[in-house]
């Protein structure tokens, strides 16, 4: 089942303010007609109990009173038309007609025509009390003369509608939407300077060290901008200072390396001594690596130096099989292992050349310095990217240091100690320059038990 896409978090806002609104408004409009039904329902019984303290006081409703002398058809009180007479309990107060409320001790109820019955229960006679409003309730032959006629009053009250009756809904959709639009531009606007925030910090995180958020935002996202601010300045003066360190460092480091260099290449002219010359041959080797590895921690250093703007004209299409061939031939795999080609299509790419030939160069000294027979490398297109795969038959890398790999200087085991002749940079290089390049660069054991590293372009 598909999953449904997750809404942000205004709009989730939006969406519960519009609820919480229609919510509070459908419920006050359906308190203020209760309220307004039971004001209907108290005014209606002020009438009738006028009525019905009159015939207390007439001494009409007493135990041995005759129930048809209480019924009377049609009665006008302050121009107000109602009928009222006596039925026994064992009967309905009225016919199609439901309780409604009440008002002190008397119950009312409403017909389909919302005409009022107001009951009186008359406990010593056993009987009902009801007062209608007109001439609603029939009694043998008069309620068939009336039928025609109460006929015609349920059409005209289901076909027209007073504006009584839609005003309230009315209002209350005017409500809805003057509190939706008041509140619609504030939390727009909120979240135009959250999704601006959002594409700052994403254009600092990918390498623009330049990028900084605006401090006219609303409060408190202004204060979280700031924020934002002052930790991206020094975060950029700690980059920048690292990077002065990384390649300063170095520099100084080679002069005196130079130096050292030269005293053992005087010492060792016209020098007799077996023992010395080989004490003297291993400093220069010695010299030799360390060299190589200030030549890597540069080149380390400028891969994960800030973003350069002109970076892009520097970008060249390049035939991916043939650059491949060339790193081989510059690496020389080929005079310790055997390299199997597997170049199924000539592909192109655009990139900075440097970046991929760092990338590629350290990937086959790793393949040569832990493999045992041969190096596989293959070059494929799938779904619309470019996979570059190399793998080794060696021992592979132990699955809890998959994810470690990468980090400059890790050791993992005794196979990949400095015995095999690796810095402990090599891999680091070429995760940064495949970051450089926006590619993807992943490790995993092969099926000849090496390790194999794929990278996506």
């Amino acid at each position: 089942m598909a999953r449904l896409p997750a809404l942000s978090l205004f709009t989730r806002l939006y969406i519960i303010i519009a609820l919480a609104v229609i919510v509070s408004g459908t419920v006050s409009f359906f308190a203020i007609e209760k309220l307004n039904e039971q004001n209907d329902i108290d005014e209606y019984v002020i009438f009738t109990d006028y009525v019905y303290q009159g015939l207390l006081k007439q001494g009409k409703i007493t135990a041995n009173a005759e129930l048809k002398s209480l019924s009377k058809k049609k009665n006008y009180l302050a121009d107000f038309s109602m009928s009222w007479q006596v039925m026994l309990e064992k009967n309905a107060p009225c016919d199609d007609c439901e309780l409604i409320g009440h008002s002190g001790k008397v119950d009312v109820y409403s017909n389909m025509y919302e005409q009022f019955f107001a009951v009186y229960k008359l406990p010593k006679l056993n009987a009902w009390l009801v007062f209608s409003e007109d001439d609603v309730i029939f009694f043998g032959d008069e309620e068939e003369e009336g039928s025609i006629e109460t006929e015609l009053l349920a059409e005209d009250v289901v076909i027209e509608l007073s504006l009584d009756d839609i005003a309230p809904m009315v209002l209350l959709f005017i409500v809805l939407i003057t509190i939706a639009t008041a509140i619609y531009w504030p939390i727009r606007a909120i979240q135009r300077q959250i999704e601006s925030l959002i594409a700052t910090q994403h254009q600092f995180g990918v390498g623009d060290m330049h990028a900084r958020a605006n401090n006219e935002f609303t409060k408190p996202l202004n204060e979280l901008a700031a924020s934002f601010n002052f930790m991206a300045s020094a975060i950029t003066d700690t980059v920048n200072e690292n990077q002065v360190f990384a390649q300063a460092v170095p520099h100084e480091i080679r002069t005196p390396l130079s130096r050292i260099q030269l005293a053992v290449g005087l010492l060792s002219r016209n020098n007799g001594n077996k023992q010395q010359m080989e004490l003297l041959g291993n400093i220069d080797t010695y010299i030799g690596d360390i060299n190589e590895l200030i030549s890597q921690v540069v080149e380390f250093s400028k891969l994960n130096a800030v973003n350069d703007e002109c970076e892009f004209s520097l970008h060249q299409s390049i035939e991916l099989s043939e650059f491949i061939e060339s790193r081989i031939k510059a690496t020389k795999c080929e005079e310790k292992l055997k390299v199997i080609r597997q170049f199924n299509a000539s592909l192109e790419i655009t990139t900075n050349p440097v970046y991929l030939r760092l990338l590629v160069d350290n990937l086959l000294k790793n393949a040569c310095i832990h493999g045992k027979n041969q190096i596989i490398v293959s070059v494929n297109s799938s779904n619309g990217h470019i996979e570059l795969t190399i793998e080794d038959d060696g021992d592979g890398i132990p699955v809890k240091f998959l994810d470690t790999i990468f980090i400059p200087f890790s050791r993992l085991d005794v196979s990949r100690s400095r015995k095999t002749g690796g810095l402990g940079l090599g891999l680091a290089i070429s995760k940064a320059a495949c970051k450089r390049m926006n590619s993807q660069l992943t490790v995993e054991n092969s099926a000849t038990a090496g390790a194999k590293f794929t990278c996506l372009f």
